[in-house]
């Protein structure tokens, strides 16, 4: 079998564009899609432009815009809390991709619904689905299966495996800022916000600009994640282009300025301080109320071990 269609190193600029457009087209059908225009509102454009970059996520197999949005905003308002739907503090492979399989229990169609009152009745955005049933997924399944097979017969394979690669690369992307952007070993923190959520460069780079999770949690409708001058998002440039350019409107600036490391850890440890008086004070009311019930429990005892003077007198 001949593979050179496939693999040929002098084809190796037609291989690069095809990857990276599709890297760039795909990431930020994601993160200026279905996050930053849809989820966060930062940004208001025209109808069009929006279902354009929508299209993107979609094409990462994002499944139906609607549902990832109750997702997301779900995420922010249980962010490491019982709710959450992929918090690292249920295990690691939970948030990388377990959690998908159990929404549909975990989020219902009519807890979707509340959460995206704004969107649910846009009459494209409908067409893909309002719930996270296996049988949207299974769309989002074929249309992308269909995409590829007609990239292959229209552009040949060199573009099919470029296109491929790079889909892969984006779709784990997103996954990764639920785990490494929210373990406590990782990266670093400009805010201290009340979740686990991190600041990881090589996920920042990667996922567009969404790494830089810690900034987006402190300032969650803000349209530009990176706010120090070392941390690159690409998203963020797109969106100031657009605004330059007249597309984009009402674009949501940071609302705060990082502290520094020294500021952060000292508003850590308050927190820790407060969250361990907290657990203290808790430990010592349901202590007392321990205390209490045995107390009971023992004169209870005692009283029913003790014969009254009638049962000490009879016969």
């Amino acid at each position: 079998m001949d593979s050179s269609h496939w693999f040929n190193l002098a084809r190796i600029g037609e291989f690069a564009a095809w990857f990276m457009g599709t890297m760039l087209y795909l990431g930020m059908g994601i993160t200026l899609g279905y996050h930053r225009l849809l989820t966060h509102r930062s940004l208001k454009v025209p109808r069009f432009v929006m279902y354009f970059w929508v299209a993107g996520g979609y094409l990462a197999l994002m499944g139906a815009p609607i549902s990832w949005v109750a997702v997301h905003r779900l995420h922010h308002q249980k962010s490491d809390q019982d709710g959450d739907p992929h918090s690292p503090r249920d295990g690691f492979e939970h948030a990388l991709y377990k959690w998908m399989f159990t929404m549909h229990d975990r989020q219902p169609p009519e807890e979707v619904r509340k959460q995206v009152t704004d969107l649910i009745d846009d009459p494209v955005l409908k067409i893909f689905g309002i719930d996270h049933s296996a049988k949207q997924a299974q769309l989002c399944l074929w249309v992308n299966i269909l995409v590829r097979v007609g990239i292959l017969l229209l552009f040949g394979p060199v573009a099919f495996v470029a296109n491929l690669l790079a889909s892969i690369t984006v779709f784990w992307s997103p996954q990764f800022v639920n785990t490494f952007c929210h373990l406590q070993n990782h990266g670093y923190r400009n805010f201290e916000v009340r979740d686990d959520s991190r600041n990881v460069p090589w996920v920042g780079l990667l996922a567009m600009g969404e790494g830089w999770h810690n900034n987006h949690h402190a300032m969650p409708r803000s349209a530009r994640h990176g706010v120090r001058w070392f941390e690159f998002d690409i998203t963020w440039c797109t969106i100031w282009l657009m605004e330059k350019l007249g597309i984009a409107t009402e674009v949501v600036r940071p609302s705060m300025q990082p502290t520094s490391a020294v500021s952060v850890a000292r508003a850590a440890a308050v927190k820790a301080r407060d969250d361990g008086a907290e657990l203290v004070n808790k430990a010592r009311e349901e202590g007392a109320e321990l205390v209490k019930a045995a107390e009971n429990a023992i004169s209870n005892a005692a009283a029913k071990a003790i014969p009254t003077p009638s049962e000490a007198n009879a016969p």
